[in-house]
């Protein structure tokens, strides 16, 4: 395969995933603004920094060596995960901040929204969509490039490393979650 088609190819699938963890991103901002509903976001905190790394190079290995659509259904949720983390911060900021004024002045919640919280966090939510997807991309190829060389124990290494950013992620959020109490 030409490497122009295979980077062709792999850049729509990785679009699409992408695009895929923004929608539910979006989703699960809006739902928590507008609708009040009691999706609580404390459970992300344990998932960030290495959390969506580790699971971008375990969804890359389940693309590349298991199944395409379990390995993207991974990756969309890696997207989820990086998404909210990396814009969760400066929504609530604004959110909190905005709110209770722009309420006051008599838009609704979905106005509210629409008109103010969605548009004044616009380069965030691309900017977070845009790294995941250059990082999603260059994960896949690199991983395919990788494969193609047949190096013994690759797939057991890109395993253990996934597994343990993971953990890492996970331990390292708790950290400090924990360190945050104490203040």
């Amino acid at each position: 395969m030409n490497v122009w088609t295979s980077l062709w190819k792999e850049s729509v699938n990785s679009a699409l995933v992408s695009g895929a963890g923004f929608v539910l991103a979006l989703w699960y901002v809006r739902s928590r603004v507008v609708d009040k509903k009691s999706i609580s976001k404390s459970f992300l905190r344990y998932f960030q920094d290495l959390f969506p790394i580790g699971m971008m190079l375990l969804s890359s290995y389940l693309i590349v060596s298991v199944d395409l659509s379990i390995g993207n259904i991974f990756m969309a949720v890696a997207a989820f995960i990086y998404i909210i983390s990396y814009i969760a911060p400066s929504v609530d900021k604004y959110d909190n901040t905005h709110r209770a004024t722009i309420l006051s002045l008599g838009y609704t919640r979905q106005e509210y929204v629409l008109r103010y919280l969605f548009p004044k966090s616009k380069r965030m939510w691309f900017s977070a969509l845009a790294n995941f997807f250059i990082a999603q991309l260059l994960t896949l190829m690199s991983f395919k490039f990788l494969i193609s060389y047949e190096i013994p124990q690759l797939q057991e290494v890109i395993i253990f490393v996934s597994i343990t950013l993971m953990i890492f992620g996970v331990v390292i959020s708790v950290i400090r979650n924990l360190v945050r109490m104490e203040r």
